[in-house]
């Protein structure tokens, strides 16, 4: 997976994720928009063959870079608690 920044601004983050899926993107979304700090959070698959899908967001205060990351540790945390709960 690579990640390339595609527009960035004080409040305003759009940044393209090569090789994701909405497997990963989904769950992105739906914790970054559970961050109070975040105005709004999106992506965009585009075309399936020819476009990379892109992932938005805005912020209210804060960087939009450490809303994702944020919602980044939210998903690995949950990923461990659910992997805990197999062994």
């Amino acid at each position: 997976m690579e990640v390339s920044v595609v527009n960035k601004t004080k409040n305003e983050l759009e940044i393209e994720i090569r090789g994701a899926n909405e497997t990963l993107l989904g769950p992105l979304m739906n914790h970054t928009l559970a961050n109070s700090d975040v105005d709004y959070a999106s992506y965009y698959m585009g075309h399936i063959v020819l476009d990379s899908p892109k992932f938005y967001v805005r912020t209210k205060k804060g960087t939009p870079k450490n809303a994702i990351k944020k919602a980044v540790e939210t998903i690995i945390a949950d990923i461990k608690t659910i992997s805990e709960g197999l062994a």
